[in-house]
């Protein structure tokens, strides 16, 4: 974390603090408030199991308790709403419960309430059916022990159940608002949904039966929807934020040079990405991803881009992730002339054009402004369609209106998840769901055991697999960012590269 000093009183007037939770010697001036969070985007949904933005996490998090928790440093699985759990057969998972749950409205937490979450992800209008595909079947064994029966060893599952899957929704409130859950999110997190105004803001406020005894410290949170990054730095300079969560790249090293703030910056799972759709013309055809991928300086983008803060990325893991491959599998170094004969023995002697939505936000422009003149270096004439974020997302995903996009991929706490979603025939985010030869063995063999190596030599496999097709186009991890208040303090960076608030003071 970077020290900076403090702004003059006058022009921060009133300001938060944010201390950790149970850390010794908190001043008794420090008093619970609301954090202002400039926030990069609008959600995609507030029904976990129906989202599909990986930038709705810093906000679900808030609202919902996951079955399973992580450690933020390492990633490696930590109890949550299950206390514990048993995988003595490879092809269940028993979880134990903690008891003295309740949601926010009321509804007991219990075994049923995770079978019925559970059979609803595995239903047709949810997005997360990949993530619980390995799950035959639910027994409540009792009212705070259920046993989840694989249709085949799934090590990844339990970490699987740190995300969306695990994220538990009442089942009361799902069945009196049915799709309109998203608007009435009602879960056993840290604080309680009050409001979403779309394109705005969402508030919560804090749930006073939280199961964790002392937290949380917020009375409550406003996320403002600020999808220009400018704006939200002016808001936060300004005193009319408290929190801005990966800010532009330059302002960073601006906000270091200036009295009255903090700073966090930490390596994360998020990778800037170009996703294709591999059914559609022209990447239906393997030589075309690979010239893509062969035409990009991804070294010159980073710096460009990000002032050279992150790391270039060849596969959907950052090299300090336990599964990243040792030795690298093949990746596409920067050769234009390899770029150029693939095209021409594709019959694209004249290039190839086709359109890619990117982000409105300044950074995303200027990254696609490099890759397009990268890119048109080789004859690759790309047209940028310039697209909010949600609307981006469900063009792409959903109606598949164009073959490519550039955004990124969030991380997912097990990386065989990432594979899943990413690769699989039945994955969300493998938009044409094209399945490759290879994937489905692969990804099997990676969740067999628990142990490591035999999880890293099988997802390196994987690695291999997917660049050896060009599933995607892989660029760079930049470093994760998060500047506050200089009063704010105890906000944790988690390598997954998603905020949780929850331990979290403010002191006015």
């Amino acid at each position: 974390m970077t020290r900076l000093s403090r702004l003059p009183l006058l022009v921060l007037g009133l300001v938060l603090a944010i201390v950790c939770a149970g850390c010794a010697g908190t001043s008794a001036a420090t008093a619970p408030g609301v954090l202002k969070v400039a926030w990069p985007s609008n959600p995609s949904s507030l029904d976990p199991q129906r989202g599909n933005s990986g930038s709705d996490h810093g906000v679900l998090f808030t609202l919902y308790d996951t079955l399973v928790s992580f450690t933020p440093e390492t990633l490696e699985p930590a109890p949550g709403l299950a206390q514990s759990w048993d995988q003595s057969d490879p092809t269940a998972l028993v979880l134990h419960l903690r008891r003295g749950v309740t949601f926010h409205d009321g509804t007991p937490f219990d075994a049923e309430a995770v079978r019925y979450n559970i059979e609803r992800a595995q239903g047709e209008l949810s997005n997360i059916q990949a993530d619980v595909q390995a799950i035959a079947g639910i027994d409540v064994l009792d009212a705070h022990t259920v046993r989840l029966n694989l249709t085949a060893p799934d090590s990844s599952l339990l970490l699987t159940l740190a995300d969306r899957a695990g994220m538990m929704i009442s089942p009361t409130a799902a069945e009196q608002h049915g799709e309109a859950f998203e608007r009435n999110p009602v879960g056993t997190g840290p604080w309680r949904f009050v409001e979403w105004q779309n394109g705005a803001r969402v508030r919560v406020e804090r749930f006073g039966d939280y199961w964790q005894q002392g937290l949380p410290h917020l009375d409550g949170i406003t996320f403002t929807i600020m999808t220009d990054d400018s704006t939200a730095v002016n808001a936060l300079r300004s005193g009319q934020q408290d929190f801005a969560f990966d800010p532009p790249p330059q302002d960073i090293g601006n906000l270091e040079e200036s009295p009255g703030f903090d700073a966090s910056v930490s390596p994360q799972l998020y990778q800037k990405i170009v996703y294709l759709d591999v059914a559609a013309p022209p990447f239906d055809d393997v030589r075309v991803r690979r010239a893509l991928n062969l035409a990009i300086n991804r070294e010159q983008l980073l710096e460009v881009a990000h002032f050279g803060r992150g790391e270039v990325g060849w596969m959907p893991l950052p090299s300090a992730h336990w599964a990243y491959p040792e030795p690298l599998v093949p990746t596409y170094p920067f050769d234009p002339e390899q770029a150029r004969s693939l095209l021409a023995e594709a019959g694209h002697t004249g290039g190839v054009d086709f359109p890619m939505i990117v982000y409105t936000d300044p950074t995303s422009i200027r990254l696609g402004e490099v890759l397009k003149y990268q890119l048109g270096k080789v004859g690759i004439r790309v047209d940028l369609i310039p697209t909010e974020l949600t609307q981006g997302s469900s063009e792409f995903f959903n109606e598949r209106r164009y073959p490519a996009m550039l955004s990124a991929w969030t991380g997912r706490p097990d990386p065989a998840l990432t594979y899943k979603l990413m690769f699989t025939a039945e994955g969300y985010y493998n938009t044409g769901h094209v399945g490759t030869p290879g994937i489905d063995e692969a990804l099997a063999a990676a969740n067999a055991g628990a142990d490591l190596a035999q999880r890293r030599e099988g997802l390196g496999r994987l690695a291999a697999t997917v660049a050896d097709n060009a599933l995607f186009v892989p660029l760079f991890f930049p470093a994760s960012a998060a500047v506050y208040s200089d009063d704010v303090s105890g906000y944790q960076p988690s390598l997954l590269g998603k905020p949780k608030f929850t331990t979290v003071r403010i002191a006015r």
